[in-house]
């Protein structure tokens, strides 16, 4: 295609004014949100499987010696960082709870898997080697991102004013998927939300990967990987059109919570987005509530009326967020 001048200059300018937008908004989530007075955060490593995650601890500014509260544990949707959960984790906090918000490997401010270039060289005596290596950042692997859960769970049972007995889980998006993982898989969550939750990775990839055979690419990029001819851990390839990061794609299509909700038993609330445009809500949240229901769970779903996906980041941020408020206060009464 051959522009002209004048719409070559126009489409420049817009390109450099969506640049300057993206920029601005990851400025605006590094610097932080401006907590309540009622409320601190405290930056804090959490480990798992030997790589560091980063984390930030929010917590009532006044409790008394010895006074433990309930606790959540946070994380964000595919591409999502914990930057971005700062209103709502201070929120939370601010209505006594001690809330944990944290990046998967990887991402954010967590370190990354490492990947050894060239030959293992020789071990000493004491195990240690020394190597070049690759880190691997922005990899959406579902798989491990639950196994990151798990040991935001084990690091908040160490906290000394956290009551263990009353721990729940927010997840937004692909981590909103996350929330009917922790309900059916966690014992130690007593309670869960998950907004816009893409439980159903099948639809989510149908959408991103609209006319493309993504089951089959998906085999074929597996087993190129375990036999070396790509990268072990993808970079820079199959990236969801409408999505941030390196899909592990063989893990992302295995995963699909909603094929085990029927075992949860814990209370769980979904609130989707009316407009969802990213996968079929019928057959990821709703129906995740519904085999939850069936299975005797104290399972809410609700639907914000008019809006997409991203919109409940936005326009319906504090209608949303008043809905999380008030299901982890029933959970606690």
């Amino acid at each position: 295609m051959i522009f002209r001048s004048g719409a070559r200059d126009r489409l420049l300018f817009w390109c450099l004014i969506a640049v300057f937008l993206l920029v601005t908004i990851e400025a605006r989530a590094q610097r932080g949100f401006e907590l309540p007075d009622t409320v601190t955060r405290r930056a804090v490593d959490i480990w798992s499987e030997g790589t560091r995650m980063a984390g930030d601890l929010y917590a009532p500014r006044v409790l008394a010696a010895g006074a433990t509260r309930p606790s959540i544990i946070m994380s964000h949707g595919w591409g999502g960082t914990k930057a971005l959960l700062a209103s709502v984790a201070s929120r939370l906090a601010a209505e006594g709870y001690v809330v944990l918000a944290f990046d998967y490997r990887g991402w954010g401010e967590s370190d990354g898997k490492l990947v050894v270039q060239g030959d293992m060289p020789e071990r000493d005596a004491d195990g240690i080697v020394t190597v070049r290596a690759r880190e691997i950042r922005n990899v959406v692997d579902p798989i491990d991102q639950t196994v990151d859960i798990q040991r935001a769970f084990d690091f908040i049972e160490g906290e000394p004013n956290v009551d263990t007995t009353r721990l729940g889980y927010w997840g937004s998006s692909y981590s909103g998927a996350h929330a009917i993982w922790v309900a059916a898989h966690e014992p130690r969550a007593g309670c869960a939300v998950g907004q816009v939750a893409a439980a159903d990775s099948r639809s989510l990839a149908a959408v991103s990967w609209a006319g493309q055979d993504i089951v089959a690419h998906a085999r074929l990029q597996a087993i190129r990987r375990a036999r070396g001819d790509i990268d072990p851990l993808p970079q820079g390839t199959d990236k969801a059109p409408n999505l941030n990061g390196w899909a592990h794609l063989d893990k992302v299509l295995s995963y699909n919570p909603v094929d085990d909700a029927g075992r949860i038993t814990i209370p769980l609330l979904v609130i989707d987005a009316g407009n969802e445009e990213l996968f079929d809500r019928h057959i990821s949240g709703e129906l995740a509530i519904q085999r939850a229901r069936a299975n005797g769970a104290p399972a809410e779903y609700t639907v914000i009326p008019g809006i997409t996906h991203y919109q409940i980041y936005n326009d319906s941020f504090e209608e949303a967020t008043q809905m999380a408020v008030d299901w982890f206060a029933g959970c606690w009464k």
